[in-house]
């Protein structure tokens, strides 16, 4: 049997967990935060800056890729994966003929 080591790694005791390490880094860089004398502040921080967190996960992820969601058209050629171009190589890669 594994015993009550198999709930230290699950469910609310991991987040419990999360937040205490937040609330000890956060009082480290100067925030006015203790988890024993005010859980439900360091709570309400630690949501607020997993939020945070999140909305600057997604701002970086369009940058980088885009939003397939967006109203741009897309070209047929990308939506049916096919084109009528031929375009025929070298060994080195550069292009003999075509485009």
């Amino acid at each position: 049997t594994q015993g009550d080591n198999q709930y230290r790694a699950s469910g609310q005791a991991l987040e419990f967990k999360q937040l205490n390490i937040h609330a000890w880094e956060a009082f480290e860089k100067g925030q006015d935060i203790h988890m024993q004398a005010a859980p439900s502040q360091a709570e309400l921080l630690y949501k607020e800056f997993k939020e945070k967190l999140k909305s600057q996960t997604k701002v970086s992820i369009m940058e980088k890729y885009g939003n397939a969601a967006s109203e741009e058209e897309i070209p047929r050629e990308l939506l049916l994966g096919q084109s009528e171009r031929e375009v025929e190589y070298d060994h080195a890669g550069r292009i003999i003929k075509g485009q």
